[in-house]
């Protein structure tokens, strides 16, 4: 017997047109009943409400930033969480295999592919799913505007980097467990291998082994960015292939504190900040969270690969813009 699966979605969303998935719907509007959100609020409640109504799947429609939310209601629950990536860098679906804006591997996972257990961590207890960045890219997510979202996509994310880069950063302290203290400028945690769209940052990170990878970056301004982009040219980090300035660590727990008003951003999304004086507290939940996942990794092709990352597509934006000028 044919099912339906509930979505959640929001209607107003200019994500739904711009990724194409409102046209697939109106193709697939026997698969799915539409769920209206108003706030991100909202999203969560009616996914605890529906997975506690025996739903066995939930679906949800946005990016990284709505998938988290849909998450908080569901983690700990026997729903599944299916996934319609339609958002603007899709790194958490690509993590799982669906890819960025493939519907049809999305559908195809939410009807017949296996349920996985993954793990969820909190900042503070804000959860999250993929990564947590504390420092200059939290910054950059935080200056991010909607209407500069809206109009340019993710080559708001340049754009913005390149006022951040001349900014003081604040030294961060990272505590861990042992009593080990490691400090930097950055730090960059990943539930996952990918940062930023297709890039690998961690090399070996797994979302279901019950540990957090982190690089705590020990630069300032641009070689911040160019540490980061290093370990993503070769395929993620790992101990042998990361400068001195970047210090790798795996762990269940820590705290985070800084000299400064520190920002981070969950997911990439702009969570708070940690204030002088103050600590946030990174652990893992007690409970995990079910998702849809395909029977088989699909991999793009490479070509699909580099047109579709985030950071082609911001240099294509930057192009056009520039010619319609």
């Amino acid at each position: 017997m044919h099912l339906t699966v509930p979505l959640l979605i929001n209607p107003k969303a200019g994500s739904l047109f711009r990724s194409g998935l409102k046209a697939w719907l109106d193709e697939h509007r026997n698969d799915f009943t539409l769920v209206p959100t108003s706030s991100a609020e909202d999203l969560t409640a009616k996914a605890r409400q529906l997975a506690e109504a025996g739903e066995p799947v939930v679906a949800a429609a946005g990016g990284d930033g709505t998938l988290m939310n849909a998450a908080q209601g569901l983690v700990g629950t026997n729903a599944a969480l299916g996934i319609l990536p339609c958002g603007t860098m899709n790194v958490f679906a690509r993590e799982l295999g669906i890819g960025s804006r493939r519907f049809d591997v999305a559908l195809e996972a939410i009807q017949s592919g296996p349920r996985h257990s993954i793990d969820i961590f909190c900042v503070n207890d804000q959860p999250f799913l993929q990564m947590a960045g504390f420092g200059p890219d939290a910054r950059v997510v935080k200056l991010i505007t909607p209407k500069l979202k809206k109009h340019m996509g993710a080559a708001a994310h340049i754009y913005t980097g390149l006022k951040v880069a001349v900014e003081r950063h604040p030294i961060i302290t990272v505590t861990l467990p042992n009593g080990e203290e490691i400090q930097g400028t950055q730090v960059i945690m990943g539930n996952g291998k990918r940062y930023g769209g297709e890039a690998h940052l961690f090399a070996n990170a797994r979302y279901d082994d019950g540990l957090l990878d982190a690089a705590i970056i020990q630069q300032e301004s641009i070689p911040i960015l160019y540490e980061i982009l290093s370990c993503m040219l070769q395929r993620g980090a790992t101990h042998s292939n990361t400068s001195e300035f970047t210090q790798l660590r795996t762990f269940e727990s820590c705290e985070i504190s800084a000299e400064g008003k520190l920002d981070y951003q969950l997911d990439g999304d702009y969570a708070g900040t940690i204030h002088p004086g103050e600590t946030a507290t990174i652990r893992r939940l007690p409970d995990k969270l079910r998702v849809c996942v395909p029977r088989s990794f699909v991999p793009g092709t490479p070509l699909e690969k580099f047109m579709a990352h985030p950071m082609v597509e911001a240099w294509r934006t930057l192009i056009r813009r520039a010619r319609e000028f």
